[in-house]
C-alpha cells in the first residue's frame, strides 16, 4: 500500500469549531506541506414509504449537506489566508469514528491531527484525550498512522506510529522493488543488505524527526504555560497593588471623615455655647428694658403728681423714694441705670464696681456686665423737683 504523506486534519460540523486544530497543524508542520480537511457527515435516516421519498427529510438532508460543504469551504479559506495548499474531503457515514478509520485505511494516512476535546473544555491540567471519538480512534487506528490530539491550539498528547510496522512495510516495499535484481537458481541478491541499511537509516531519521517535533511541541506548550503563569502572577501582583492602594485611600478618607466630624462637633458645641450666652444676655437686656419702661411709667406718674404739687404749692418737701440713691441714701444728681435695672448715683455705683464688686447692690446677684446707662428722664424729674422745692421754700 502506498502511504500518504499529507497532513489530514479532522474537523467537526459546527461552524469553525475545529479551527484551532487546523491552525496548530499549519503552525507546527509548516506552509510547505499539503493538507486535507476531513469532515465525516452523519446523514439523517430517510425512510422510503412505498416508492416515494419523504420530501421533508430529503430537503433537510440536502440542507445539512450544503451547510457541511460551506463549513469546509470556510476551512479552505483559512488555509488560503495562511498561504498553504489544502483540499477538502467529505465523507458520509453513520459513525464519525468509523468514517475516519475508513479514510486512514483507504488512503494510507500517516499523519492525522484531530481534537482531544472541544476548546471550551480546555484547561492547563489537561494531559489526555477526553472525547470518546478521539479515544476510539487512538485505540482502533492502524499503527502506521501518527495521530496528534490538540485542544485550543495546544498539543495535549500524540500516538506515534510503531517502528516495527514501518520497518515491515518499508522492507516489503524494498523487497518488491529489488525482485528484478534477483537471479535464478542459487544466485545471491546483490543489493538487499544495502537496501535494508538505507531503509533503516530512513526509519531512524523519521524517528529522530518525530522526536524533534514532539520536543518542539512540548517546549512550545511549556513556554505557553510559563507565559500564562507569568501573566497570571503579574495580574495578581497588579491586583494586589491596586487593592493596597484602594485600602490606603479608604483609610485616609476615613481618617479625614473622622477629623471633619470631630471638628464639626466641636464647632457645633461652641456655637451652642455662644447661642446660650447670647440668649442669656438677651434675657437680661429684656428684663432691664422692662424695668426701664416701668420706671418711665412711674416717672410719668410722679411728674403728674409733681405738677399737682406745684399747682397746689404743697408744703411737703420730702423727695420721692426713687429720687434717693440706694447706696448714698441722698437725692441723686447724676442718676445711672445698672445691669440689674436699678438706678444709682453715677459716682456711687462706679465706686462700687471699682472696689471689685461684680454683684448688684440691691439683689446681691452677679451682674452680666458693669456697663451703666444715664437715666436722663429721672435726672430731669429730679431737677424739676428741686426747682419746685426751692420755689416753695421761698
Amino acid at each position: 500500500m502506498v502511504m500518504d504523506e499529507k497532513i489530514y486534519v479532522a474537523v467537526t460540523g459546527k461552524d469553525l469549531e475545529s479551527k484551532s486544530s487546523l491552525v496548530w497543524a499549519v503552525e507546527n508542520f509548516g506552509v510547505g506541506k499539503e493538507y486535507c480537511i476531513v469532515y465525516v457527515h452523519q446523514p439523517i435516516q430517510i425512510s422510503v414509504p412505498g416508492a416515494m421519498l419523504c420530501d421533508q427529510k430529503l430537503r433537510r438532508y440536502r440542507k445539512e449537506k450544503e451547510k457541511a460543504h460551506k463549513n469546509l469551504d470556510k476551512y479552505l479559506k483559512i488555509c488560503k489566508q495562511m498561504q498553504v495548499s489544502a483540499e477538502k474531503i467529505y465523507i458520509e457515514m453513520d459513525s464519525v469514528e468509523k468514517g475516519i478509520l475508513q479514510l486512514i485505511s483507504d488512503r494510507g494516512v500517516r499523519k492525522l491531527v484531530m481534537g482531544a476535546a472541544t476548546d471550551r473544555h480546555y484547561s492547563m491540567r489537561m494531559r489526555d484525550v477526553q472525547s470518546k471519538k478521539a479515544i476510539y480512534i487512538r485505540r482502533e487506528a492502524p499503527d502506521t498512522c501518527h495521530i496528534w490530539f490538540t485542544c485550543n491550539r495546544y498539543l495535549i498528547c500524540s500516538r506515534e506510529a510503531k517502528k516495527r510496522d514501518n520497518l515491515y512495510l518499508e522492507s516489503a516495499l524494498s523487497s518488491s522493488l529489488s525482485q528484478s535484481e534477483i537471479t535464478r537458481g542459487n544466485e545471491i541478491v546483490p543489493s538487499s543488505s544495502t537496501v535494508r541499511d538505507d531503509e533503516s537509516i530512513k526509519v531512524a531519521v523519521m524517528e529522530v524527526d518525530n522526536s524533534i517535533m514532539e520536543a518542539r511541541f512540548e517546549a512550545s506548550k511549556r513556554e505557553e504555560a510559563e507565559k500564562y503563569a507569568i501573566d497570571a502572577i503579574k495580574r495578581a501582583n497588579d491586583e494586589l497593588k491596586r487593592r493596597k492602594e484602594t485600602e490606603k485611600a479608604l483609610r485616609k478618607a476615613k481618617e479625614e471623615l473622622v477629623k471633619i466630624r470631630s471638628e464639626s462637633e466641636t464647632r457645633i458645641t461652641e456655637f451652642d455655647m455662644v447661642i446660650r450666652k447670647l440668649q442669656e444676655k438677651y434675657s437680661l437686656s429684656m428684663e432691664a428694658l422692662k424695668r426701664l419702661r416701668e420706671e418711665r411709667d412711674e416717672l410719668k406718674i410722679e411728674l403728674r403728681e409733681v405738677s399737682k404739687l406745684k399747682s397746689n404749692r404743697s408744703k411737703n418737701h420730702e423727695p420721692p423714694q426713687y429720687f434717693i440713691c440706694p447706696i448714698t441714701q441722698d437725692v441723686m444728681e447724676d442718676p445711672h441705670v445698672a445691669a440689674d435695672g436699678f438706678t444709682y448715683e453715677g459716682e456711687a455705683i462706679s465706686g462700687w464696681f471699682e472696689r471689685g464688686h461684680e454683684t448688684s447692690p440691691m439683689t446681691n446677684k452677679i451682674l452680666p456686665h458693669t456697663s451703666l446707662v444715664q437715666n436722663l428722664a429721672l435726672r430731669s424729674a429730679i431737677q424739676e423737683w428741686l426747682q419746685i422745692s426751692c420755689s416753695c421754700t421761698h
